[in-house]
């Protein structure tokens, strides 16, 4: 298992119901890429960030929509090497 990912923001933002200037996000399981793909079926890639970042956050929906462009991006940066899957299927 990873360690969590710290990133600090530009601003405060109110994240999991509090006042921070940071978002701290854990490793993702399976179970949270399924939940992702379940909610996000019908969005593009930034509605699927944006339930991933909030899921493995412990923030909501709304308060990951509130975060700037920059915020986002680099949280996007972040989190990117979770999704990187192999070519191969599960034997490899």
């Amino acid at each position: 298992m990873t360690k969590p990912i710290e990133i600090k923001l530009s601003r405060s933002y109110t994240i999991g119901g509090k006042e921070t200037d940071r978002i701290t996000f854990r490793e993702p399981k399976l179970a949270d890429l399924l939940v992702i793909e379940s909610v996000t079926a019908d969005g593009g890639p930034h509605a699927a960030t944006a339930v991933m970042m909030a899921q493995l956050s412990g923030a909501t929906q709304p308060e990951i929509s509130e975060l700037s462009l920059p915020d986002y991006a680099a949280c996007d940066r972040a989190l990117r090497p979770f999704l990187v899957f192999p070519d191969e299927g599960g034997d490899g």
